[in-house]
């Protein structure tokens, strides 16, 4: 048996037994590592892990007959006392995606609007993306991914085809925006958790892979007024989106000791190309940077989205 982690398949083996590999299904797992489940068939990436204190990575091997394997040292993963193990296994994941052509994009959420087409939202930490989920599941409107996004290329288009499903943000939100999301826990920090996993229609959707019709880089805050949007063309789609594309892989995700620095295959290599002139080829002029405040950015995507339909 093997688990499951944004369609690689992940195997462990080793000293288990003390809750160990069931952690990566935890809650707080599941914040950064998408689409957790059980997993069946060849494994993509395999781990051997030995009890320990601390956690490091002791060997690494590549594209040994078709996986990446690796041996470490670990305690449990857990919030707050070891959460190095889910960040590795997040890198970990990323790179044998990338073989696939699945591209983890970092720092992003995923909507679909009423126009059945998905807008991606990329943005460094405390840009907004939160607030843009919980703004739409206010509207009624389905959250693909929460924190990082799994996308592919198809018929050159982009498509999201799986993505994290626990949703952390600032209560705040509620009363600046007049808004009520129920919620199931509070970080210690009394944030609020929303857990989607149990949503059937986000299920079939992700199934089936969703359209993306815009991207916006958010630059927003609650302290704005209004909202404005430039749009980015040509080479800097590519030079944005290899940024967001190429972190959790190349290890800019930051984890304890230190991230691994993992080797570029020539198959991650064509997939990258793929992704990055897809999204150059067919998204120029359909992806923003936006500024502004959270609710104004997002009913003017919104409604941008609706226009774009009825034309």
């Amino acid at each position: 048996m093997s688990t499951r982690i944004g369609g690689v398949n992940v195997k462990f083996t080793g000293e288990l037994g003390d809750g160990f590999e069931e952690a990566f299904s935890g809650l707080f797992a599941r914040r950064y590592l998408p689409d957790v489940e059980d997993g069946s068939g060849e494994p993509q990436v395999v781990v051997e892990r030995f009890r320990g204190d601390g956690f490091r990575v002791f060997s690494a091997v590549y594209d040994h007959l078709g996986r990446d394997e690796y041996k470490i040292e670990s305690r449990v993963p857990s919030a707050y006392g070891n959460e190095a193990p889910i960040f590795f296994i997040l890198q970990a994941a990323a790179r044998a995606g990338a073989k696939t052509g699945r591209m983890f994009i970092t720092d992003s959420v995923g909507v679909v609007t009423p126009s059945g087409k998905a807008v991606l939202f990329v943005g460094y930490p405390h840009t907004g993306k939160s607030t843009m989920s919980v703004l739409a599941l206010a509207s009624g409107m389905p959250v693909l991914s929460t924190e990082n996004t799994i996308v592919e290329v198809r018929d050159e288009k982009l498509y999201i085809v799986g993505g994290t499903e626990v949703l952390v943000y600032d209560p705040r939100i509620e009363g600046i925006y007049d808004v009520d999301v129920p919620y199931d826990e509070q970080t210690r920090s009394g944030y609020r958790i929303k857990d989607l996993r149990n949503d059937s229609h986000r299920k079939k959707l992700l199934k089936r892979g969703v359209e993306i019709d815009m991207m916006v880089v958010l630059h927003a805050a609650f302290n704005c007024m209004e909202a404005s949007f430039s749009r980015i063309k040509g080479r800097k789609v590519r030079k944005t989106l290899w940024y967001f594309s190429t972190a959790l892989m190349k290890g800019l995700d930051y984890y304890e000791p230190a991230p691994l620095h993992v080797p570029v295959s020539d198959e991650i290599s064509r997939n990258l190309r793929l992704f990055l002139e897809t999204a150059s080829e067919n998204y120029s002029g359909r992806m923003f940077e936006a500024f502004g405040n959270h609710r104004a950015v997002f009913e003017r995507v919104v409604e941008m989205e609706l226009s774009e339909g009825e034309e």
